[in-house]
């Protein structure tokens, strides 16, 4: 095989699409049985529909030199978990986890849907895929994992205590969210505001930290489940 078309395989197999990495290998850390038990009982039980939900998330851009970079769209398609609605508030628990290789990065659809005013290109798409792997090393730390439990139910809706693990470290958040329920389906949307320096990570930079990730991370997510036979 001569240089030429080595070196060129090789560049194709480094820019490959991210997200199209395949299925994480390690097990998902949410614990299934005691939702399947539940539903057993009777309760109210959903499991998560990734084909239909959404975890997306604004990774902007900070320093002395941002005009020179890019803001991104990341995403997982892969969310699965479970929801539990009990017969009394304190009841109401959900875990929900997604793959960390298997994000997405800067699909024309989110940047659209974020607003996202610059283009990069393929380079710097797989160049921020490479980076964010960097940051959150996934062989170490393959899942996100969220447990979601009522903190209280206001005038605009339920709003939820959301404890969240991400390469290795845990931090806590309240996030308001808009749920409903049907005979066979829930849907729960939301936001919220995550940070790098919430879990001891350090965003990735360039030139000397001119050009670097913003710390503060805006996330939403869309969520759609259906109900577990009793």
């Amino acid at each position: 095989m001569s240089f030429l078309r080595w070196f060129l395989l090789a560049l194709l197999a480094g820019c490959a699409a991210p997200g199209d990495r395949g299925v994480e290998s390690a097990p998902s850390p949410v614990e299934a049985d005691s939702y399947f038990e539940a539903a057993r009982r009777g309760a109210p039980v959903y499991e998560v529909v990734p084909e239909q939900s959404l975890l997306l998330i604004h990774v902007g851009r900070d320093g002395a030199a941002r005009r020179l970079g890019h803001d991104h769209a990341v995403a997982s398609e892969q969310l699965s978990g479970f929801v539990a609605l009990g017969t009394q508030p304190g009841e109401w628990r959900a875990d929900i986890a997604f793959p960390v290789r298997n994000l997405t990065v800067d699909k024309p659809e989110y940047r659209e849907r974020l607003g996202l005013d610059t283009q990069p290109t393929e380079a710097d798409i797989a160049g921020t895929y490479g980076n964010m792997l960097r940051v959150l090393e996934p062989d170490l730390y393959p899942w996100v994992s969220v447990r979601l439990r009522l903190a209280a139910i206001g005038d605009g809706g339920p709003e939820l205590a959301a404890s969240v693990t991400l390469h290795g470290s845990t931090a806590e958040y309240l996030v308001p969210v808009t749920l409903e329920t049907g005979p066979s389906t829930l849907t729960a949307r939301g936001r919220v505001v995550i940070r790098h320096s919430d879990f001891g990570l350090e965003p990735f930079s360039a030139m000397g930290g001119l050009l670097r990730v913003a710390d503060e991370l805006p996330l939403e997510f869309y969520i759609v489940a259906r109900r577990l036979p009793g």
